[in-house]
């Protein structure tokens, strides 16, 4: 008598977690399998649609200026009808991560890319990490276009932010203190040369320090930026901080004694490191030199501390937090999205 055998089925969630480790060539493969595993593998794919190739993210903006038609055709009717999708999938719906500096420079028109937040807003989408690349601009109008309270809802969920170009951060410290409650991973350049403004940056950074919810891992950049001040800033949650460097800020006469007090941290790393930093943390450290062009570079000195503030020696072994051989897979992890999944497949 013959028996059936059933084939073994990978679950929904063994299928996730095999596909986020693939590469995008991958990625592309494993649509055309069946319809299972494209339905797994799209909102992998369109999480971050502006943070591949000028090609692809080309095709992603194309496809989200179908969205933007549909939703002004809906705006300019009169009637009531029944809205259908203009592409198979709700592609802006698995949007995760948007680098902004790529959407920028896909598109030129910025009343388009302002377009794009208002139906990212009006669809309650939220991502969990902003990018922006470092451009050598510092138009600020432009650049801080989605730190207007009205796209605040979008960012409310951020994680993970990355901003590199050169314009005053005020109003993204104050939108990040505003509104990112649950910020795990901050690495920004805070150059700005009006006194005024560095004033009020650093009280946005005394706020965003207060409102944490999780243990925070910050890499800030400020040449020539006013250390005390920073550290008064940092002195205000000493328990929040585990990973921590600061590069190019003035530290002339600091006390570091609050060091031995940051219970939980596992990283402090900085430029030009004063004496006394030597003597709370111990002369056992690394140095690590980041080329930012072919004419510079920042040279950043670290230690890595165990639960008890001390260093610890098997932990050189390991990357640098903030500059690992490959991005760090915590930060990316998205929650939400395996949720969906697993209860929509």
């Amino acid at each position: 008598m013959s028996t059936d055998i059933i084939k073994p089925r990978l679950v929904t969630e063994i299928l996730i977690k095999i596909f986020k480790n693939l590469g995008i060539r991958d990625l592309l493969s494993v649509l055309l399998v069946n319809q299972e595993w494209c339905q797994v593998a799209i909102p992998i794919y369109w999480r971050a649609p502006f943070s591949y190739k000028k090609k692809r993210s080309i095709l992603a903006l194309k496809i989200y200026r179908l969205f933007l038609e549909q939703e002004n055709n809906t705006n300019h009717s009169s009637q009531t009808t029944i809205q259908t999708l203009p592409t198979l999938y709700d592609y802006p719906f698995f949007l995760k991560e948007l680098n902004f500096t790529n959407l920028l420079e896909l598109d030129k028109d910025i009343t388009n890319v302002d377009a794009i937040l208002k139906m990212l807003t009006s669809r309650e989408i939220r991502i969990t990490t902003f990018i922006m690349d470092n451009t050598g601009t510092g138009n600020d109008n432009i650049y801080g276009l989605w730190t207007k309270s009205c796209y605040a809802p979008i960012f409310s969920s951020l994680v993970h932010v990355e901003i590199y170009p050169p314009f005053p951060k005020n109003r993204v410290i104050k939108a990040l203190a505003n509104n990112c409650s649950n910020l795990f991973h901050l690495d920004i350049n805070l150059y700005d040369n009006c006194p005024s403004r560095v004033l009020e940056l650093i009280n946005d950074l005394n706020q965003l320090f207060s409102n944490r919810k999780r243990l925070l891992n910050i890499r800030l950049v400020f040449p020539k930026g006013p250390g005390k001040l920073l550290i008064k800033a940092l002195q205000s949650r000493l328990e929040c901080f585990k990973h921590i460097e600061l590069a190019k800020w003035t530290f002339n006469d600091c006390d570091w004694k609050w060091l031995k007090k940051c219970q939980n941290l596992a990283e402090f790393a900085i430029t030009n490191p004063q004496t006394q930093v030597f003597d709370v943390l111990g002369i056992e450290s690394e140095l690590y030199r980041l080329r930012i062009s072919k004419n510079s570079k920042i040279t950043t000195t670290h230690w890595h501390l165990d639960k008890d503030n001390k260093v610890d020696k098997i932990s050189f072994e390991s990357s640098f937090y903030f500059h690992p051989k490959k991005p760090p897979a915590e930060p990316y992890h998205d929650e939400s999205l395996e949720e969906f999944l697993l209860h929509k497949l």
